[in-house]
């Protein structure tokens, strides 16, 4: 194991890491202080899971470095401090592990005001559904967070991406944009959130996500009591059951230009006051959407 700090600058401290056991990147975080750099580099596979609980950046260098929990955790990262930015790493192994709490996820964040998940390759490496990841990425009851230019794949039993819980953001938006999401149950899930139209999801991929979950129906983008969401510019082809399912309980959502097509079923409009325009729709079920005011 090497851990090299470098001089600090005006922006905070950087740290260069290399694999070499001896959970190196929870011992750098022990070290690191609000503002700092973490460069983990890709000479190998770190054997961790990890809680960030300090506004840093996590930067994989020379290649995308794996950081790999070997199914002993639920959450491989662990996200609790607001400002804290992962980006260029893969990330596996996050398992089923009831006596270390619900919602089993690579990446989790909750309760965070402001933070950027970017440009990870994250798959579920440990299983079935009562083995796996329920999420990639697990986003709840936090603020401006930006989901972006991620690839999440491989088998998670409810949503490759999951939005919850999200009703003030303190002014901007929570962003989920340019990823990729296929091979899950569900692509995206939006629940309980996106009330004033602070939730946008844009620019996605989503496709043949039709494994079988643990609940519910396979689709590309649900919303579950959801209201105000901005859904934009995505391409849903090749789900399960649906493109983009609206339960009744989610109402007044936007949604523009999106191509959705090759679904079983394209679109699901069981809210009121939903409404778009510019959307390449197949196959529809329920209301159709309203002209958008």
């Amino acid at each position: 194991m090497a851990v090299l700090v470098l001089v600090p600058a005006a922006s905070g401290t950087t740290f260069d890491i290399r694999s070499g056991g001896g959970n190196v990147i929870n011992r750098t975080l022990d070290q690191a202080h609000n503002g700092d750099l973490i460069r983990i580099h890709d000479n190998g596979n770190y054997r961790e899971a990890f809680t960030v609980d300090k506004r840093v950046t996590l930067r994989g260098v020379g290649g995308r470095p794996l950081i790999d929990s070997r199914c002993k955790s639920r959450a491989t990262i662990q996200v609790s401090s607001g400002g804290v930015t992962l980006d260029h790493l893969k990330v596996v192994g996050a398992a089923d592990n009831p006596d270390q709490g619900p919602f089993p996820s690579e990446v989790d964040a909750r309760g965070v005001g402001t933070g950027k998940i970017h440009d990870l390759v994250i798959h579920d490496t440990c299983g079935g559904v009562h083995e796996g990841a329920e999420y990639g990425v697990n986003v709840f009851n936090s603020g401006q967070v930006e989901v972006s230019d991620n690839k999440v794949t491989g088998g998670f039993s409810d949503a490759g991406i999951y939005i919850g819980g999200i009703v003030d953001t303190g002014g901007g938006l929570l962003r989920v944009v340019n990823n990729a999401t296929y091979l899950n149950h569900q692509g995206v899930i939006v629940e309980d959130s996106g009330f004033d139209g602070i939730v946008q999801v844009a620019n996605n991929n989503i496709h043949h996500n039709v494994g079988n979950g643990v609940e519910g129906s396979r689709a590309g983008i649900f919303l579950h009591r959801s209201s105000k969401v901005r859904i934009r510019n995505n391409t849903i082809r090749n789900n399960g059951d649906f493109g983009i399912n609206l339960d009744p309980d989610s109402d007044n959502n936007r949604l523009f230009d999106n191509t959705i097509t090759s679904n079983p079923t394209d679109l699901v409009n069981d809210g009121s006051g939903n409404c778009g325009s510019g959307n390449t729709i197949g196959s529809r079920q329920g209301n159709p959407l309203l002209p958008c005011g």
